[in-house]
């Protein structure tokens, strides 16, 4: 986990991005501020992701794009690389048109839109029609939730799953991606009483949670309004779900296991949301 706060720094969390290593692919969920620094913290270089997603193009889940891209062309000393193949960046709808505007149109990043073009750094796949997208052993799926331009994934391979919701109010589109999967990473921004904008608290969170039924729970995304409050989440999740809930903070590490075959999953109601949020 190594963002997992929001625009506004506080004392663990700070940005949006996630490193999830599986079936030997290391995968980078979100590009929000510092995330490279804190990639090189946990061990990793750019160079050796095989694919980024972006959930949408708010500033704190992209920030870090421009030193990303710039980043894969050198090497972990900072000399000259040129790629082998460039590196897959799967975004929604308008992904072209967003690197061609904060690259190419951008007078003080242009350079490194030069590079790209140059050297191939990165191939932008936007999700469009996409449901879904295999790389390597591991297959994508996608689904459109409540925030601009936003995208959830879930990431399977073999019998594992992990979904990340990205930013989002309840939805019943993220329910049915996330339904019965192993991990369910999932935004919880404010406290129910100061809910602003397309997002989720931690009445909207444990009813997503109850229909989905992750294995385990994994609660990102908190403002600095939640310092302190941490536990209320957990207090607002436990009447209606039991699986297990981790409160993320920066740099964080989380081993998953597969569910086990005799844990079944009733599959999500189709009942309408509450306004929950």
């Amino acid at each position: 986990m190594l963002g997992t706060g929001t625009l506004k720094p506080g004392p663990r969390r700070y940005g949006a991005g996630i490193l999830l290593e599986i079936g030997g692919l290391k995968l980078l969920l979100d590009c929000g501020p510092s995330i490279v620094q804190k990639l090189f913290s946990a061990g990793i270089d750019a160079t050796e992701l095989d694919a980024v997603f972006l959930s949408h193009f708010h500033v704190d889940h992209t920030s870090d794009l421009p030193d990303l891209i710039s980043s894969l062309a050198a090497d972990k000393l900072g000399y000259p690389r040129r790629p082998e193949r460039p590196l897959t960046l799967i975004g929604p709808p308008g992904l072209v048109q967003f690197l061609e505007a904060v690259l190419d149109r951008n007078p003080y990043h242009s350079y490194v839109g030069e590079w790209n073009r140059a050297l191939r750094l990165v191939e932008p796949v936007e999700i469009g029609d996409k449901k879904e997208l295999r790389i390597g052993d591991a297959v994508l799926r996608f689904a459109e939730v409540d925030h601009p331009n936003g995208y959830a994934v879930r990431v399977n391979i073999g019998d594992l799953s992990v979904t990340y919701s990205g930013d989002t109010a309840p939805t019943t589109s993220l329910v049915e991606l996330a339904s019965g999967t192993d991990l369910l990473i999932h935004e919880c921004t404010f406290p129910s009483e100061a809910l602003m904008g397309k997002h989720s608290s931690e009445k909207g969170l444990a009813e997503v949670a109850s229909r989905a039924a992750p294995k385990q729970l994994v609660v990102t995304h908190l403002s600095p309004a939640w310092t302190g409050r941490e536990h209320e989440i957990v207090a607002a999740l436990r009447p209606s779900f039991k699986g297990r809930v981790i409160i993320a903070h920066d740099l964080l590490e989380i081993r998953v296991r597969p569910r086990l075959a005799t844990e079944a999953t009733p599959p999500p109601s189709s009942r309408a949301f509450h306004q929950l949020r």
